[in-house]
């Protein structure tokens, strides 16, 4: 080989290996760069932090009567960094049931969650300081402080949404939670 392929193979392979260390956060940079910073569910729209994707492969098996939500996911910022386990973000619109009143559509969510949630497990409080059509329950396991999972609802916009990840990004959670607005 000659000296400029060696010079073009010393110049190029530090960027290649930065490439692939950086490749998670180029995910989402790419993901962002493609789809914006937000997608659309169903009458919602949904922002998309940066750092985070949304899959949106399952919206063409989503049918009216069973729709299967969006799952929006961070992704980690390099190679070297293990998150402890996947953090996540779900969206979902509410169905109408003939047999219930929203209301309790509402309580069976809490006791759903609450099951879901046992105190000799979790410390499940209700989330204060949010806008008056949207309630949501936080669970904090006892084990480990660091970890939080969260359901919201509003029956007034007609979603759920659910959190499970680290607390160092529940206030991002409830922002995106808080821009969802009423179907069209």
């Amino acid at each position: 080989m000659t000296r400029r392929a060696w010079f073009m193979i010393l110049m190029c392979l530090p960027v290649i290996c930065l490439a692939v260390y950086y490749t998670p956060l180029l995910v989402s940079l790419g993901w962002h760069v493609t789809h914006g910073m937000a997608v659309n569910y169903r009458g919602l729209r949904i922002q998309v932090p940066f750092g985070w994707t949304a899959d949106t492969s399952l919206q063409k098996e989503d049918f009216p009567a069973s729709p299967q939500g969006i799952t929006l996911e961070k992704q980690a910022e390099t190679l070297h960094i293990e998150a402890p386990g996947p953090e996540t973000m779900y969206f979902n619109i509410l169905l109408p049931d003939a047999g219930i009143t929203p209301s309790q559509q509402a309580a069976q969510w809490e006791n759903l969650f609450r099951q879901s949630h046992p105190a000799s497990d979790f410390n499940v409080s209700r989330v204060g300081d949010l806008s008056s059509d949207m309630d949501c329950l936080q669970a904090i396991p006892l084990a480990s402080r660091s970890a939080a999972a969260l359901d919201c609802i509003s029956l007034k916009n007609g979603w759920v949404a659910i959190y499970a990840g680290s607390q160092a990004h529940v206030p991002l959670f409830l922002q995106v939670a808080g821009t969802l607005k009423a179907k069209a």
